[in-house]
């Protein structure tokens, strides 16, 4: 059986987004978004350390260390901060629930 083509595959599935993370948030107006320093700001009030952040998803992504010491990548929502998902090496380890 021929293998399928990255193209190929994704146009089987059109209603694939194009995040490139395992969560998206609702959509929100980018001007009420909290700034990549807020956010830092208020993980780390909350006993974090941010390493990295970028957009994903409609989302921020924050790659960090938790307050117990797990290395994590967690999604926020973008305007609020809240967490909505904490994700360690392919292992949801909390999901907000809807």
């Amino acid at each position: 059986m021929p293998r399928m083509t990255l193209a190929a595959i994704a146009a089987l599935f059109p209603s694939v987004t194009l995040a490139t993370g395992m969560y998206e948030c609702e959509p929100s107006n980018r001007a009420e978004w909290l700034s990549k320093d807020a956010l830092t700001q208020q993980f780390e009030a909350e006993g974090w350390t941010v390493r990295r952040m970028k957009e994903d998803g409609g989302c921020w992504e924050v790659y960090g260390t938790m307050p117990d010491g797990k290395r994590v990548e967690a999604y926020a929502d973008p305007v609020t901060g809240e967490i909505l998902l904490i994700n360690q090496r392919g292992r949801v380890l909390y999901q907000k629930e809807d």
